[in-house]
């Protein structure tokens, strides 16, 4: 299983999302506080900039290195002050067996497209399934499908499912798009006869929107032996305000839904103390639309 953090909101430094929280993404490495593993398989990042070249195009940065000893990193931490972010720390079974490469590392956005997506959580069968998921791929996502992650797949499903994937899509397209990739593999994993609990915490992001799913295929049916991680429900949480920062010893945004400009969601919180944040429904998908200079949070409930 893996961690994910996405922000979106008024410029903040990366390096106080990344490092500064006792909780942070990096520390979550080898001290997740809502996972019982380690999360060793690489790190990846989407960082959109608005004061940079070509704002609606991320700055992207993937690398199979452990993230809490990566130099590069840090420095870069220290000086991109970024207006959104999706970041993702991967953990894998602990298999000689599983692929560790900078193709199988998230977030995954295809080239000429604005929507990145990050994965918590894994499909069983997935070697069964995936040349029957083809079939509902577009050819000229499928030709970019590089890595070997079932992640990679349920991103090109998504946006395979948009009506036009090259624009900013509303949040509302984004989680018809999402809804469609799930149904699709619901009925891929019913033609297979596959059953086994698998999570689908997701998360996406295109500078502009956020759209986060809590989701899990067959909670709780498991086969001896075959356990990945952990017997829970994937966490994800989130919390809202604007001024992030250091305020009375806690990092946190400040104010509320009120006045909130900006969004955190995450795995798990990125403070020890929980009190500013909230925890997503299962079966749920958290939408953040722009009112004006506001930023508004929904929660949908998911039936597929």
């Amino acid at each position: 299983m893996c961690r994910i953090l996405s922000y979106l909101g008024s410029p903040v430094l990366l390096e106080n999302l990344l490092y500064a929280p006792d909780s942070s993404l990096l520390n979550q490495t080898i001290g997740a506080q809502m996972l019982h593993m380690l999360n060793l398989a690489g790190f990846g990042m989407a960082a959109w900039d608005e004061a940079s070249h070509d704002p609606q195009a991320p700055f992207r940065y993937r690398t199979t290195q452990v993230a809490l000893f990566d130099r590069n990193l840090k420095a870069l931490a220290a000086k991109l002050q970024p207006s959104a972010l999706l970041a993702h720390i991967r953990g894998v079974p602990y298999n000689s067996a599983v692929q560790v490469n900078d193709q199988n590392c998230h977030p995954f956005r295809f080239e000429g497209l604005p929507l990145s997506m990050a994965h918590n959580g894994d499909l069983a069968g997935f070697r069964d399934m995936r040349f029957d998921l083809a079939a509902y791929i577009r050819p000229e996502f499928a030709r970019q499908i590089q890595g070997s992650t079932d992640s990679e797949w349920i991103y090109a499903l998504v946006v395979s499912a948009l009506a036009d994937p090259a624009v900013i899509n509303e949040p509302d397209a984004i989680l018809a798009a999402i809804r469609r990739a799930l149904s699709i593999l619901r009925e891929v994993r019913e033609r297979h006869g596959i059953t086994r609990s698998s999570s689908a915490n997701l998360m996406f992001c295109d500078g502009v929107n956020l759209v986060a799913v809590r989701f899990t295929f067959d909670f709780g049916r498991f086969d001896a032996g075959q356990l990945q991680g952990t017997t829970d429900y994937l966490s994800m949480w989130y919390t809202f305000g604007r001024d992030y920062g250091l305020h009375d010893g806690e990092w946190k945004l400040t104010g509320g839904a009120a006045g909130a400009d900006s969004v955190i969601v995450a795995s798990e919180p990125l403070t020890r103390d929980f009190a500013t944040w909230i925890e997503v429904p299962e079966y749920s998908a958290l939408l953040v639309r722009r009112e004006g200079l506001r930023r508004r949070a929904e929660i949908h409930a998911l039936e597929v």
